[in-house]
């Protein structure tokens, strides 16, 4: 049993509970079904599909021009892959080492040549460490920009440094970018 100042306190707080709850599955339930279903998130800023595929050809060419095979890889702006290429010839360990500069390249805003002094640093190795997919601060992959924003990157490996870059800055024409 409960004094009698007590059992007040306690019917009051159990009613104010209820009031709460009440309250609170009234505003669940009018809420409109459009704002309590899920729909697919919102796509990150990134070139097309169309576009990677023919900024890939265009890397292709270069390489061929220059007598090399590549790997070229083309991210979004949070560094998720939109496509990647293959030459005949081109190691197997490219294709890794291409997608980690373009992610690089992506999701840092800047050429990956630029980050290698950030590359070696303890908190880079920690972060690297803990994200899925490595990074790689070589050079060989630049930013695509559209209208001065940052929509992904393409990076390119299997050859000497600069001859990846070179291929990357050929392709970046089919974007409208000319970094």
């Amino acid at each position: 049993m409960c004094r009698r100042s007590q059992c007040g306190s306690v019917r009051s707080s159990g009613v104010l509970a209820a009031v709460i709850f009440g309250a609170a599955a009234a505003a669940f339930a009018a809420a409109p079904a459009a704002a309590q279903q899920r729909g697919a998130p919102a796509a990150p800023p990134g070139p097309s599909a169309d576009q990677a595929m023919a900024a890939l050809h265009a890397a292709q060419e270069a390489a061929e021009a220059l007598d090399v095979s590549l790997s070229c890889a083309v991210v979004d702006s949070r560094g998720d892959l939109i496509a990647l290429a293959r030459m005949d010839g081109a190691r197997f360990y490219t294709t890794d080492v291409a997608r980690g500069k373009a992610r690089m390249s992506a999701l840092f805003g800047q050429p990956s040549g630029d980050m290698a002094d950030f590359g070696n640093s303890p908190a880079f190795q920690s972060f690297n460490e803990t994200i899925p997919g490595p990074l790689y601060a070589f050079q060989g992959a630049l930013p695509i920009m559209r209208n001065g924003e940052l929509i992904g990157a393409m990076g390119c490996s299997g050859a000497a440094s600069q001859v990846d870059e070179d291929a990357v800055r050929a392709a970046l024409a089919v974007f409208g970018s000319s970094r």
